[in-house]
């Protein structure tokens, strides 16, 4: 079995979501300041989150409602869904980004069925508002990186035959394209893999993705990328 998984800021959606709610809640210098240092690798994404929420000014539940409304899936996101539905291949959306926003967007877009998953953010009172403390339900007991362990979702979820299928754009997207069968790539994600030698189809839109997708499942046998194969087996063995 193929299956599909898709990180959501700047894939899913073209717009990092995360990253403009910040830059709105907490100031643009303060959040450009602290995405700076993870894009350097001087913070962890957890690390990253945690001060950009600790830096959030209290605001009203209605701007933030707000926000979110005035955000929505890439144009040929649906279609794409709609292919992996007609094709029988599972579709996941994995975010190191935050599920009020994630939920929000896909119900918006009548796509709340999908399955995701994102780092959980609460609203907590604060005077006449409200501030966010944010917890990570799918970090990874071993590695102290990622808010939301993608790696574990795609691993956890596929059997030893299944093919699996990556589709992101940037930071986030380096440590499971590693284990990625198929990787589509956009953005710093591109630089990424050819860095780490790892095979990629770039793409502009998911219009790319379902073409190039089709083109593969018309082979007469998927084959598992050797290397994602190998660190697949890694991570059970180390389990």
């Amino acid at each position: 079995m193929v299956r599909v998984f898709c990180d959501f800021d700047g894939t899913v959606c073209e717009t990092d979501v995360g990253r403009e709610f910040f830059r709105k809640f907490a100031g643009a210098e303060t959040a450009d300041s602290i995405v700076g240092k993870y894009l350097s690798d001087t913070l962890t994404a957890r690390e990253s989150l945690l001060s950009q929420c600790a830096s959030v000014k209290p605001f009203r539940r209605e701007a933030v409602e707000s926000f979110v409304a005035a955000h929505h899936p890439d144009s040929t996101f649906h279609a794409f869904a709609q292919f992996c539905r007609s094709r029988n291949i599972p579709l996941t959306v994995v975010s190191d980004g935050l599920d009020f926003y994630v939920s929000r967007i896909l119900h918006s877009a009548g796509m709340g069925d999908l399955p995701w998953f994102a780092n959980h953010a609460e609203l907590v009172p604060a005077g006449n508002g409200f501030t966010l403390k944010v917890t990570f339900p799918y970090a990874d007991s071993e590695c102290t990186w990622c808010g939301n362990c993608k790696r574990n979702h795609m691993i956890t979820s596929s059997a030893d035959e299944d093919i699996i299928v990556y589709v992101g754009d940037g930071i986030s997207d380096r440590c499971p394209v590693r284990y990625a069968d198929f990787v589509f790539a956009k953005k710093q994600l591109i630089a990424y893999c050819q860095e780490a030698n790892i095979s990629y189809f770039r793409y502009d839109d998911f219009n790319d993705v379902q073409v190039k997708l089709r083109e593969l499942l018309d082979r007469p046998r998927l084959k598992h990328r050797r290397e994602a194969a190998m660190a697949r087996r890694e991570v059970f063995m180390q389990g």
